[in-house]
């Protein structure tokens, strides 16, 4: 059972509900208007992605937002996690109430001594979830305080930013040290923006990360390319969080996410209430693990840009977009965290040629799932695995697609 953030925080969430009662009658109509707008948005961003993937290769001005794009050697070995999301300590501490915290340090220390480059796609630091704890609700009410601070707004901004990731850094110490001494200070740690660290689009608190991580630079896209080719030929991956085509958590679209994250995060700290808590459990890992992992696309309504699930990437239309403009070499690899869904080469995306990989989820229980990049082997350089935790030290297990599951081998 999860407990709640304390007295504190349950007085802030009860606020915070009563509020959210009272505006409801605004708030809900504003929210499906605001749905309905961004689907239609999406829908052209995903008719614009093909341009989009081409303008990335070439260099060229580009028709979607993330202008941030770094090129890599493909040849180079690349580990990429995603959806990490470190917090502050509390309710919301997800890599320790996991129990991956020790394991994801460990792990990542291997790879560094294996000279490995690493990738963390996304989601990194969580900047979205609120409460859990006092010092929760402090960044909470601080945050909003902030905001709301007319012209000086954007300094107290900024401040409560560099404050709380400070606070994340001390709260994961073990990790932020393999992934300076192991990564950073040899140039080999990478870094794209996601929807839960979207603030790290202010190049003050990139510099900020930079105290933490020296040298570090965020991307929106990495592409991993090979130097003997031109434009898309040459690219061999492209890499991002995946949530540019993402109806309420894209480019523009975040505020849709961020309130419901807001919200629900928030009211997670009332006692007596049943929670909304998403984390895995044990039976989900079991299910990868045991061969009934899905590896098949995500649908939505077009209409509100969600499912039932609330997921709010429609990986199916995206891929039917690419599949109707393909390249006589094929697309590269597209390489995705944001879903937490992790999957490879998933048996409905539209044809050999649009590969599709995830990354999945750094917050399993006791495990976390990352991709391995390896050029070595050109026909298929990547490996979906499982790192988990076991009386014996971490264990890595592959899976590979089998039909519409993965199985473990």
């Amino acid at each position: 059972m999860v407990s709640n953030g304390g007295p504190v925080a349950a007085t802030w969430a009860g606020a915070k509900a009563a509020l959210g009662v009272l505006a409801a009658p605004l708030t809900v109509p504003t929210l499906t208007a605001a749905a309905l707008h961004t689907a239609r948005r999406t829908a052209e961003r995903i008719e614009a992605y093909p341009e989009h993937l081409r303008a990335l290769a070439d260099g060229a001005a580009l028709p979607l937002p993330g202008d941030r794009t770094v090129r890599r050697p493909a040849q180079e070995r690349y580990v990429i996690t995603s959806d990490l999301h470190r917090c502050i300590a509390g309710r919301l501490d997800w890599p320790a109430r996991q129990r991956v915290k020790e394991l994801y340090a460990d792990v990542m220390a291997g790879y560094a001594e294996e000279q490995w480059h690493l990738i963390e796609n996304g989601d990194v630091e969580d900047f979205w979830m609120v409460g859990g704890s006092t010092q929760g609700v402090s960044y909470d009410v601080s945050y909003l305080a902030g905001a709301a601070a007319g012209p000086a707004r954007d300094v107290a901004r900024r401040r409560v930013l560099a404050r709380h990731l400070d606070r994340i850094v001390d709260n994961n110490a073990d990790i932020y040290a393999v992934l300076r001494d192991g990564f950073a200070v040899d140039g080999r740690y990478h870094r794209t923006m996601g929807n839960h660290d979207d603030v790290l689009g202010d190049a003050g608190l990139v510099a900020h990360l930079g105290r933490h991580l020296p040298g570090v630079e965020v991307a929106d896209t990495i592409l991993l390319v090979d130097d003997d080719g031109v434009g898309l030929d040459a690219v061999e991956a492209v890499v991002a969080h995946g949530h540019l085509t993402d109806s309420w958590n894209g480019h523009g679209f975040g505020a849709l996410g961020r309130y419901m994250t807001w919200l629900l995060t928030g009211l997670d700290d009332l006692p007596g209430v049943p929670k909304l808590d998403p984390l895995p459990d044990a039976e989900g890992l079991d299910r990868l693990l045991g061969g009934r992992g899905r590896n098949r696309l995500i649908s939505l309504d077009p209409r509100y840009g969600g499912n039932r699930r609330f997921d709010s990437l429609d990986e199916e239309r995206l891929f039917a977009r690419l599949a109707r403009d393909e390249p006589d070499r094929g697309w590269p690899w597209l390489v995705y965290g944001h879903t937490h869904f992790p999957m490879l080469r998933p048996l409905d995306a539209h044809g050999p040629q649009v590969r599709y990989a995830n990354s999945g989820c750094g917050v399993l229980d006791g495990a976390f799932t990352a991709l391995e990049w390896d050029a070595t082997d050109p026909d298929d350089p990547l490996r979906l695995v499982v790192w988990r935790d076991t009386e014996h030290g971490p264990r890595r297990t592959e899976l590979v697609p089998d039909g519409r599951t993965l199985r473990a081998v």
